[in-house]
């Protein structure tokens, strides 16, 4: 449709968008503009009393940008700086947005940084068309706290984060657990040391999306593996990760029914695509009726890569490679169904004694995959319903390559497998 006369039409706005970011992500100073709202970037913070040196409350400033910017359906530009923040934001069909172009680096602080003081209400709350992008948020805690708010909570349908940085934080990005927060984005992310939760999605119908979000834990205070969650998820419709990463959590991806403090209450269907794990405790934690598949990725664990334990469960993993220690990679005790094809199932440390695949009940079907174990490669219990294990390569160089405790009652059928000897 052609522009009317004096307006600028889409292809001007989203050049002229560029441009400004551009000036600012070289630390150029754009032209002075009479009026706030005349930016085509949108509304400067620094024009409405930002002081963005992290010792001035900017709290009002940013407030009045956000009414500013609802009010003439333009976005809030952030330019570079520290800013000192004593309330919750509240960002609905707006975006908040710093200089876009190449900003995002998860190890260089080089985005415009908000300093969140409140320890009793989120950074930052996105409604409905809230978005974020090309922002860090970051905590400075005095000492370990028991508990604390999350940097962002989602309550509203077509929410996005983009390039954005969390540093430090109690919990990282939630979704409320009370409203639908369909057609969440979520991408290009980087949550660093949360106490807590990396990421909680709940309540989505439908289609969410969450790529290259990396929840990395190790510090700044030093704690065990006892607790924290990379990615929590909970009632979600149609939910795909991919390219996801958690490293040094308790949990990598927690798949539950009901979340504490949440009053929505069901199971995730969705994907793990590419997404991976490192030095965590369990990888991939299925608690109840969930409907996962998993494609691809590396899960190297201290206990299970993969456990799963829900009546109605249903779970296909396809093409990953997954290695515990201290536990099996795949550890199924209950289960509608549990499908695994082309991966790689390692439990190489000779310090402990368990199997690299340990089937306690429900319906697994296993092939083509390679089995490796320092003790036992399988073993299947009494509790199973049902299992085939068939076409798999199993190298035990210390231990019986199948345990078959099942019994008669069972349908197990364990053949046409490889023993690998030790080469």
């Amino acid at each position: 449709m052609r522009p009317q006369d004096g307006s600028l039409s889409r292809r001007e706005v989203l050049w002229k968008m560029g441009a400004f970011a551009g000036v600012a992500s070289l630390g150029g100073a754009p032209s002075q503009a009479s009026k706030p709202a005349s930016h085509a970037q949108g509304i400067d913070v620094r024009e409405l009393g930002a002081q963005g040196d992290g010792k001035a409350d900017d709290t009002p400033a940013f407030e009045k940008a956000i009414e500013a910017a609802r009010s003439a359906g333009l976005a809030v530009f952030v330019p570079r700086g520290a800013y000192r923040l004593t309330r919750t934001l509240v960002v609905e069909n707006i975006s908040l947005s710093g200089p876009t172009p190449g900003v995002w680096c998860a190890d260089t602080d080089v985005l415009p940084i908000l300093l969140p003081e409140q320890r009793d209400q989120p950074c930052l709350h996105l409604k409905a068309g809230g978005g974020l992008q090309a922002l860090a948020i970051r905590y400075d805690w005095q000492g370990e706290p028991t508990s604390g708010p999350p940097a962002i909570v989602v309550s509203g349908v077509g929410a996005y984060l983009s390039h954005v940085k969390i540093l430090y934080c109690w919990d990282g990005v939630l979704a409320d657990g009370v409203s639908n927060i369909g057609r969440f984005n979520m991408e290009n992310v980087f949550i660093v040391a949360p106490r807590n939760i990396g990421v909680r999605v709940t309540g989505t119908w439908d289609a969410p999306t969450i790529r290259n979000v990396e929840v990395w834990n190790l510090g700044p205070v030093p704690r065990p593996l006892e607790k924290g969650v990379g990615f929590d998820l909970g009632k979600n419709d149609l939910i795909r990760l991919s390219d996801c990463f958690v490293f040094a959590m308790n949990i990598g991806y927690l798949l539950r029914d009901e979340i504490p403090d949440a009053t929505i209450k069901g199971g995730t269907w969705g994907m793990l695509t590419g997404c991976s794990t490192d030095f965590c405790s369990i990888g991939i934690d299925v608690r109840g009726e969930h409907t996962l598949s998993v494609a691809g990725g590396s899960f190297w664990n201290h206990h299970q890569s993969l456990r799963v334990n829900g009546k109605n469960a249903r779970v296909r993993v396809a093409g990953a490679e997954m290695k515990s220690n201290a536990a099996p990679c795949i550890e199924v005790m209950q289960s509608e169904q549990v499908v695994v094809s082309g991966c790689s199932l390692l439990r190489p440390m000779t310090e402990y004694a368990f199997p690299a695949v340990h089937l306690k009940g429900g319906l697994t079907t296993m092939t083509g995959c390679h089995i490796h174990s320092a003790t036992e490669g399988l073993r299947v219990e009494s509790g199973v319903r049902a299992a085939l294990v068939s076409e798999n390569t199993i190298e035990t160089p210390a231990g019986k390559a199948v345990v078959h405790d099942a019994g008669d009652s069972a349908s197990v059928r364990v053949d046409r497998n490889v023993f690998v000897e030790p080469g």
